[in-house]
């Protein structure tokens, strides 16, 4: 019989992150952070949803039209 795995209740990111802050305890610190975190996501989101758009032939006429538009299909 193997060893029993243990699983780590944290990712390596997380991990990591924890052993930053050990060493900085400073308000200001973590507010210069969460915003650094903040940002870092936003990129990352409006990166996505720019290839979505793109990979799909999105605009914002598009969009208009399948939010207001009437495309029923009929099923007779």
């Amino acid at each position: 019989m193997g060893a029993p795995v243990i699983q780590q209740p944290f990712n390596e990111i997380q991990l990591h992150l924890l052993k930053m802050f050990s060493y900085n305890r400073s308000e200001q610190s973590l507010l210069e952070l969460q915003e650094v975190l903040f940002e870092y996501c936003r990129n990352k989101a409006k990166k996505q949803t720019n290839e979505f758009w793109e990979a799909n032939n999105l605009s914002a006429d598009k969009m208009e039209e399948i939010m207001y538009g009437h495309n029923r299909i009929s099923t007779k």
